[in-house]
């Protein structure tokens, strides 16, 4: 698959996730730029070695003019936009707690900044493809399909990321604009340590028959193939790139 000379926008590729489907997608061809909050220096210097064009630009995804902003500013330098991939996860989210101890300052917390930025960078790719045809990506790692303890509230958002994903899809699916998600498992957006044990003491989830998958051979494929010519007739689709252990549509 070859996405020479498609111009794509990344959300958070400070963290290895979105630094993985960044070069995922330079790899490919793509001109990148990266947009969001978080350092992304280290992705900066890995695009650089690929020889695709790249730029960074911090913004803080709630910041809807901002965000638009940096969007122009990358089709500016770089080109019209062809491709935008949201991975970006709020830091609140991933804090893991006990349904019991989730009140509604948490609650609002981890809901309005997942949910606020999905639909600012939604608008922002929309804008900056500027009527013609486009690929937007979502990354929603499985949390929604497989309950992870402690991890409610983001469970629940990335659920609604799903759905906004789908009413974008039929909104805009006339318009030549494809909107899917990408669904890695949970663990690819939580730090080891923080993953920790099954904190009711019940048996965790069937292992993935496939094993871990790798972020940049599996899920960067797969950003890359949804985001290719090939893929037209996909929208509002989620594609569980986890080794089957969700095995969820």
């Amino acid at each position: 698959m070859t996405l020479a000379g498609r111009v794509a926008v990344v959300s958070g590729a400070g963290a290895p996730l979105g630094h993985a489907i960044s070069l995922a997608l330079a790899r490919a061809g793509a001109a990148v730029g990266l947009v969001g909050p978080g350092a992304a220096g280290g992705t900066i210097q890995k695009l650089a070695s690929t020889g695709a064009p790249s730029m960074a630009l911090p913004v803080a995804l709630e910041d809807r003019d901002g965000t638009r902003a940096a969007f122009a500013r990358v089709v500016t330098a770089l080109g019209r936009l062809h491709v935008a991939v949201h991975s970006w996860v709020p830091p609140v989210a991933l804090a893991r707690s006990p349904i019991t101890e989730v009140g509604e300052e948490r609650w609002d917390q981890v809901w309005e900044a997942t949910m606020k930025a999905t639909i600012v960078f939604l608008q922002a790719a929309f804008a900056a493809f500027g009527g013609q045809q486009g690929r937007i990506i979502v990354v929603t790692p499985t949390a929604w399909a497989r309950g992870v303890p402690g991890l409610g509230p983001y469970s629940a958002a990335v659920e609604g990321q799903r759905l906004l994903a789908k009413s974008a899809a039929r909104q805009w699916g006339g318009q030549g604009i494809t909107v899917n998600c990408v669904a890695p498992a949970w663990e690819s957006v939580v730090d080891a340590d923080a993953r920790g044990e099954e904190q009711d003491g019940s048996m965790g989830p069937a292992p993935a028959p496939l094993g871990p998958v790798d972020l940049d051979a599996d899920v960067g494929a797969a950003v890359v193939s949804l985001a290719g010519d090939g893929t037209r007739g996909i929208t509002g689709a989620t594609l569980c790139v986890d080794g089957g252990a969700a095995m969820a549509p």
